[in-house]
């Protein structure tokens, strides 16, 4: 006929010592989920936690594809393992996991899938025997808490009881068996019920019996309503609080049975919100007790403040009262020490001196234990950063190199919050953040450049660089408004081009010994200048079109100028004109967010970069596709792309992360390079034939030579 189950599941949310849920789920082509939980009250709301466990083990089961019962109780089972640990630090009770009584199990045709913790019992009754079939109180791991399944089909007859340790403590375990063997487990359930008419409301019953059934097997009948209202006391079956699939009484009925409504008014203190709003009552009423001495102390200072700075009579009396209460207590102590004898003296002056030796004795011993604690700290730290080490190089060895950037970073983390107590120790942290900087950056695959090569130090003459062009072996430096020429390991000012503006930028204009430069005057109205380099002088100045408000970077190609305006998503073209540039007009051809972009560059087609990261790529004023592998970390803000006409390939500097970037122009890295010395990039030029790269970095010039 099949396995047949029912539950038993008693309950009064208020009154009861322990907190109680019964689950199951509806069925499936996998069978049937069940769980019975409990665990004692506490003052910590527990519920949401049980609420979370269920409803993690039942959404497992009802969106899992895994058609063996077995299976997927074990892998619903895991993930139990790897939640509950989790509920049980957020409970903040102590062994919160060793006070859990739960049964996890799923109904399948005529087998069943069980596992348990705690004080579950699991009792087969079988050819008039009982066999315990789970192990209780069995020592949690809390790495692996389920740890077995027991798994089996029932006979016909046979019985499987699944209960918390209540049932067997009012009814025995033989008279279960006799009453399993007779009846269905629906018939069982009634029965045991009438057996628990009398059982005080604060014990909760929580049990599943489950049987293949037999064709002898007995259906019994609730008692009827007149049976029901000669007893003395109503038996209330009940759950007052559940929200996953509560069991109904058996005495209930679709006809309007009566009932005995009964009130404990002592039980309303029990109740978790009247406990809370005792609280918040008490704690208000606190709160306006000390508010009110606080303005009775406030307002008395400031009354005898008022009264001493304007009534010269109140001054004079306190300052007098004062003065005789310093000359009584002195006079007091004076002939107090008089009157002492000799050896009381000599007693006295020694117990002084012991004291001052102790209470500096113990400041020392104070300090001393500081100074313990802070180099016990110290050393932790270093023992967690060698433990994340050895662990990085396992995660290395399965390749998991996200994982192995974890721990460094999080190394980078506990360098950042430790504090050296020593001159030795501050040395010791500064040599381990460099290693460390080595190592994340080996994981990352980025070449690490110790010392890079340094072709000029402006720190002495130039403040605030801005940007680089590099001519014919010459470097143009543009700082502060003026213009620098690095020539033959000397630097000079070419020209002062302050004139009551402020230049922001500056470009190449190839093929051309000129540069060109935006400005903005002081009332902020933008302005385009051309630079000859030979006349040293600016030869040309143009105003850019209405809509173009903004500069956030400019470059020439094929004799035409372009701006990208960020504040306006939009890039600018204007068209060369005589000795200058004129006939502005807006480039894109479709709506595109360019409000983070920082830097564009130009080979036939236009890219743009993000101060995310985020490369683009436009070609006739349309974005075309462009797949790029991001770098890792995430390319930071401030950050420049360079690139020109037969170059195959993308040059970034990152200054957030101290890195120079290489992409080819299909989007594969070509190269990554870091130093600590790059610390303040601000612009690049590249080196025609693509050997090296010119990085200005502060007031300092650098060569990096490229990986062929």
């Amino acid at each position: 006929m099949g396995l047949k189950h029912h539950k038993l599941f008693i309950h009064d949310h208020i009154n009861s010592r322990e907190l109680s849920e019964v689950y199951f789920s509806n069925l499936t082509d996998s069978g049937r989920l069940f769980i019975l939980l409990e665990l004692p009250k506490n003052k910590v709301d527990q519920q949401p936690l049980i609420d979370e466990i269920i409803n993690e083990a039942a959404t497992y089961f009802e969106t899992s594809q895994q058609e063996d019962s077995e299976m997927l109780l074990e892998e619903i089972l895991h993930q139990l393992n790897q939640i509950l640990p989790d509920i049980s630090a957020s409970s903040k009770i102590k062994n919160w996991l060793a006070t859990i009584d739960m049964a996890v199990g799923i109904i399948k045709e005529d087998e069943v899938f069980l596992a348990g913790i705690g004080n579950i019992n699991a009792i087969l009754v079988q050819h008039n025997q009982l066999t315990p079939i789970l192990d209780k109180n069995i020592e949690i791991n809390p790495s692996k808490i389920f740890a077995d399944i027991i798994s089996g089909s029932l006979d016909q007859g046979d019985v499987l009881m699944v209960s918390t340790d209540a049932l067997f403590d009012y009814i025995s375990k033989e008279k279960i068996k006799q009453i399993t063997k007779q009846y269905s487990p629906q018939g069982t359930v009634i029965k045991v019920n009438e057996l628990l008419e009398t059982v005080p409301d604060f014990v909760s019953f929580n049990s599943v019996f489950i049987k293949n059934a037999t064709e002898t097997d007995r259906e019994a009948v609730p008692e009827t309503r007149e049976s029901i209202e000669e007893k003395e006391e109503p038996i209330l079956v009940s759950d007052t609080h559940s929200s996953h699939n509560p069991a109904k009484s058996k005495f209930s009925s679709p006809d309007k049975t009566k009932t005995k409504t009964v009130v404990d008014i002592k039980g309303f203190k029990n109740i978790g919100f009247i406990k809370k709003l005792q609280k918040i009552f008490a704690l208000v009423g606190l709160f306006f007790a000390m508010v009110g001495k606080s303005i009775t102390y406030v307002g008395n200072k400031i009354k005898a403040g008022f009264l001493f700075l304007f009534s010269r009579n109140y001054r004079q009396k306190t300052e007098t009262e004062t003065l005789d209460s310093i000359k009584h207590i002195t006079d007091k102590k004076v002939n107090w020490w008089q009157a002492l004898s000799l050896k009381k003296k000599i007693a006295l002056g020694g117990f002084f001196v012991v004291l001052l030796v102790f209470l500096q004795s113990l400041v020392m011993m104070t300090q001393q234990k500081d100074v313990e604690q802070k180099n016990q700290a110290y050393e932790d730290a270093f023992v967690k950063i060698e433990e994340n080490y050895n662990e990085m190089e396992a995660k290395l060895i399965y390749n998991d190199e996200e994982a192995a950037e974890e721990l460094l970073l999080e190394n980078f983390e506990i360098l950042d919050n430790l504090k050296a107590s020593s001159p030795e120790q501050e040395q010791e942290i500064a040599q381990k953040r460099e290693e460390l900087f080595y190592k994340l950056n080996k994981v990352r695959h980025i070449n690490v450049i110790p010392e890079p090569a340094e072709l000029f130090n402006m720190a002495d003459k130039v403040v605030e660089t801005r940007n680089i062009v590099q001519k014919d072996g010459k470097f143009y430096i543009l700082s502060d408004s003026r213009l620098y020429l690095i020539e033959d390991n000397n630097l000079s000012l070419v020209a002062d081009l302050h004139e009551g503006q402020s230049v922001q930028s500056m470009t190449d204009w190839p093929n051309e010994n000129k540069i060109v430069m935006s400005t903005m005057s002081p009332d902020k109205k933008l302005s385009y200048s051309i630079f000859d380099l030979d006349k040293k002088e600016t030869v040309a100045v143009f105003e850019p079109i209405t809509d173009n408000t903004e500069v956030s970077d400019l470059s020439i190609y094929g004799n035409n100028l372009y701006v990208l305006d960020s504040q306006n998503s939009q890039i600018f073209k204007y068209p060369e004109s005589g000795n200058g540039f004129g006939g502005g007009l807006t480039w894109l051809q479709e709506e595109v967010d360019l409000s983070n972009a920082s830097s564009l560059t130009i080979d036939g087609s236009i890219y743009t970069i993000d101060n995310d990261g985020t490369i683009r790529n436009f070609l006739k004023g349309a974005r075309e596709d462009f797949d790029y592998h991001e770098p890792r970390p995430t390319i930071g803000k401030d950050v420049i792309i360079k690139t020109f006409k037969d170059s195959d390939y993308l040059y970034i500097i990152d200054p957030q992360n101290m890195r120079i970037v290489i992409l080819d122009k299909e989007g594969n890295i070509k190269d990554q390079y870091a130093s600590q010395k790059f610390d303040n990039l601000v612009d690049l030029a590249i080196d025609p034939e693509e050997k090296a790269i010119y990085l200005l970095n502060g007031e300092h010039l650098y060569l990096l030579a490229i990986n062929e």
